[in-house]
């Protein structure tokens, strides 16, 4: 894989574009909940530091990974 050797938990927040007036999205799958709680923090918790209102944050829970897409 082209990211098998690139740690991705790195990088440079300068780069990122200002996203403040922008709302999100975040579709969590129920299954596998002790990973994809984590997963869900650390997206919204980036966010949040970047700059995003929480209230142009939203959550959405769906019952497994095939049921992601119709979040």
């Amino acid at each position: 894989m082209a990211t098998e050797n690139k740690n991705l938990s790195h990088y440079d927040k300068a780069t990122i574009p200002n996203a403040k007036d922008f709302r999100f999205g975040i579709v969590v799958s129920q299954w596998n909940d002790s990973i994809t709680k984590a997963l869900e923090k650390g997206a919204y918790d980036t966010l949040v530091e970047q700059g995003v209102s929480k209230d142009n944050i939203l959550t959405y829970e769906v019952p497994g990974s095939f049921e992601l897409i119709y979040g």
